[in-house]
């Protein structure tokens, strides 16, 4: 989620003043999303530039130094386009945990079984706290953190689960070869080379 993205859909609802979407926006998504209030103006500053927002005339008492926003046409097609565009999760493939697993198996000092030992004390006490937290939750007032809750949970059980798997398969792991460096031809192909591959 982006600063922008969650103004523009509170935006979407009413013009609203700048203190009042902080708080909004931790109403709707939990105190957990850290966003202080200077993000906000400066998110707003940026959207109103863009096109996204535009200022209100102010209301209430006259001179009150209060500016509320609301959404212009182009802020609600890129509302829109948002809403419709599927999140990536192109994250996995990039896991800073991977990562540390295949310098242990390939360069040491601490072993694979070592790595996946100390992470696996990490997931369960963050599964501890997570379903503590879940226990105390309000099913009736917070159901939206609860959802959050899950989501957290299934994730980290999913965690676990390949944990166990790369466990149970670290005999295999440890006769992967170990990985060389292949020396790269440096500049562009001698001519010669070129005129052969467009004739």
């Amino acid at each position: 989620m982006t600063v922008k993205h969650a103004l523009l859909a509170i935006l979407n609802a009413t013009p609203t003043y700048g203190y009042e979407l902080h708080g909004l926006v931790e109403a709707s998504l939990g105190n957990h999303w850290v966003i202080n209030t200077g993000q906000i103006y400066s998110t707003l500053s940026r959207s109103e530039r863009d096109g996204l927002v535009v200022r209100q005339p102010a209301s209430g008492v006259k001179g009150a130094e209060r500016t509320a926003y609301g959404l212009t046409q182009d802020g609600k097609v890129e509302l829109e386009r948002w809403y419709g565009e599927p999140l990536s999760r192109d994250y996995r493939l990039r896991d800073a945990f991977y990562a540390k697993l295949m310098l242990s198996l390939f360069f040491g000092p601490s072993s694979p079984a070592e790595v996946l030992q100390v992470q696996r004390r990490e997931l369960l006490s963050e599964m501890h706290e997570l379903t503590r937290m879940r226990a105390e939750a309000d099913p009736g007032s917070e159901l939206p953190w609860l959802l959050l809750l899950e989501s957290a949970i299934m994730h980290l059980e999913a965690d676990l689960r390949w944990l166990d798997m790369c466990e149970t398969r670290l005999d295999e792991l440890r006769q992967v070869p170990l990985p060389r460096y292949v020396r790269r031809p440096r500049g562009r192909p001698p001519k010669s080379s070129q005129a052969d591959e467009t004739s």
